[in-house]
């Protein structure tokens, strides 16, 4: 499991069984067994559990398209956002170099 934070709260809580989460993160779930390659991504409470009430299921060979689709949508991070990524791991680091490359 992979977690990214939030620098502050998202403005738009997240939609649960039992109505709504204020998500300060999201949580990343490697579920690639079997026939079942996905990637799950859930929110991260105020108190920093993983939340059960939602879960978004995405295909790993889905995820290019989703990158580009986010790119497409809020345009390519800023040269800063980039940076602040630079001691990430080095097949975190390429995938964000070819989906800003494929995007401009």
């Amino acid at each position: 499991m992979q977690t990214i934070k939030f620098e502050r709260p998202s403005y738009f809580d997240s939609r649960g069984r039992n109505g709504y989460v204020p998500t300060y993160g999201v949580a990343v779930f490697n579920m690639g067994t079997g026939d079942f390659d996905e990637v799950h991504i859930h929110p991260v409470t105020s108190r920093g559990a993983v939340s059960e009430a939602c879960r978004l299921a995405i295909r790993k060979s889905a995820i290019p398209d989703l990158v580009k689709a986010l790119l497409d949508a809020v345009g390519p991070p800023s040269l800063d956002e980039i940076c602040r990524h630079n001691d990430a791991d080095p097949a975190v680091r390429a995938a964000l170099d070819e989906a800003v490359k494929s995007a401009l």
